[in-house]
């Protein structure tokens, strides 16, 4: 029987946990809650509220969003249930952006309010083979603006992206973006392309032999060293985009350069979902090697109508928490403790545990031992906690109602009352 964690899953650990190497650096619950307090806020500066969906949708949803040739639908999700059953089988999240959309369209909100700029955060589920930094369980983070079909909209994803990367360290990134163009325009370059790849079809994977005809876009999308040389001398979609999809092209760049946010054009960026449109981007990393992406995003101008909503333009991106980490230049350390509480004696461990609880409820973080240790371990404790002060009660203190407080940096020691210490504790000294 294995009890071990499952395949393609990992722990997070607290901080002072040892972890395995610098490769795995990311499996510290301090990184995640960095990330997690710097991304809520840069959501929240830029106007998108919450949004929390199931775990696990209808099978169906993926298929009519995520689209039937994708590699998500075709092998990677985790799906379960009766396939006999009329309301069909679910399947865990592999992504969220369908949930989200099925959500507003699900719940009628385009009623109450024509534009929704939205955000997640929680875990998906891919059972893909194991890259560094991709796992079969995964953080993933993102937003959707719904209900508009704006240029600066498109850039402002990316702006934001760009703002929660500076937030956490990391600084090796770039920003490549690409245009699929529209209804209107792509079936004029599917043909092109397709002209272009049949006389070196033989030369091609397997997979993308396979993709030709069934979406011969993802042609571009794939990382085979053979296919990259071959894909880099077909047509770009933008050189055979409408003139509708060029100025929309044009705004994006603008609003980039308006933002100071640098950029390069990129044919290949193709995004590897049906539901794109126009506008496709990807954030990579340096420091995660060859499998670099941190982060895919784009248009998706029809996604919302095809799901039984309006018709209505909407971008969004989604960013994988762990890559996100391991690209990070400074790992976070844990916010340390504001005290540690330590009896001198065993039966004073009853108003150590009263002045622990009083400093919590006043808004402070601490522990005490509750192993009934000598004086000695307990300090050896507080030490390892990191704790900025610990307060002793020994006979003496106990008798006159105070407190020993001492600046676990510098060693300065006195004797408060409990009142006095939440002072010292806001920044007082000891």
């Amino acid at each position: 029987m294995n009890l071990g964690s499952p395949e393609g899953t990992k722990d997070i650990l607290p901080p002072q946990a040892e972890i395995a190497g610098p490769e795995e650096k990311w499996r510290n619950t301090a990184l995640y809650q960095r990330l997690e307090a710097v991304a809520r806020a840069t959501f929240r500066r830029f106007g998108y509220e919450e949004i929390r969906t199931p775990v696990f949708e209808y099978t169906a949803l993926f298929h009519k969003s995520s689209g039937e040739t994708t590699d998500i639908v075709e092998k990677e999700m985790f799906t379960f249930g009766d396939p006999e059953d009329a309301k069909g089988t679910y399947s865990l999240r592999p992504e969220l952006t369908p949930g989200v959309i099925r959500a507003l369209v699900d719940e009628s909100l385009f009623s109450k309010r024509s534009t929704w700029k939205l955000w997640y955060l929680g875990p998906a589920f891919r059972r893909e083979r194991m890259q560094k930094g991709r796992f079969r369980q995964f953080t993933q983070l993102g937003v959707e603006a719904a209900g508009a079909s704006d240029p600066l909209l498109d850039a402002e994803t990316m702006i934001l992206f760009a703002d929660v990367l500076e937030g956490v360290g990391v600084r090796s990134w770039k920003l490549r973006i690409n245009s699929l163009g529209c209804a209107a325009c792509r079936g004029g370059y599917r043909e092109t392309l397709k002209k272009a790849v049949a006389p070196e079809l033989a030369r091609y994977c397997e997979n993308c032999r396979r993709r030709f005809e069934r979406n011969v876009f993802r042609i571009l999308d794939c990382k085979v060293e053979g296919c990259v040389a071959l894909s880099s001398k077909l047509p770009a979609a933008i050189d055979h985009a409408c003139d509708a999809c060029k100025a929309h092209m044009k705004g994006v760049e603008g609003a980039l350069r308006e933002a100071g946010v640098e950029y390069r054009i990129d044919p290949r960026i193709v995004r590897g979902l049906d539901y794109y449109t126009r506008t496709v981007y990807e954030f990579s990393s340096s420091r995660l090697g060859a499998q670099n992406a941190i982060c895919g995003g784009g248009r998706y101008d029809t996604l919302v109508r095809d799901m039984g909503g309006p018709d209505v333009g909407s971008v969004g991106f989604a960013a994988g928490a762990e890559r996100i980490l391991l690209a990070m230049e400074e790992p976070a350390g844990a916010e340390p403790p504001d005290f540690f509480g330590v009896a001198v004696t065993e039966d004073l461990r009853g108003a150590v545990f009263r002045a622990v609880t009083e400093l919590r409820r006043a808004g402070f973080s601490g522990d005490m031992d509750y192993e009934g240790r000598s004086l000695k371990a307990q300090m050896r404790s507080a030490n390892r906690s990191g704790a900025r002060f610990a307060f002793l009660i020994g006979p003496d203190e106990a008798a006159r109602g105070v407190v020993k407080l001492k600046d676990m940096k510098g060693g300065a020691e006195s004797a408060v009352s409990v009142e006095e210490a939440k002072s010292v504790l806001r920044g007082g000294k000891a």
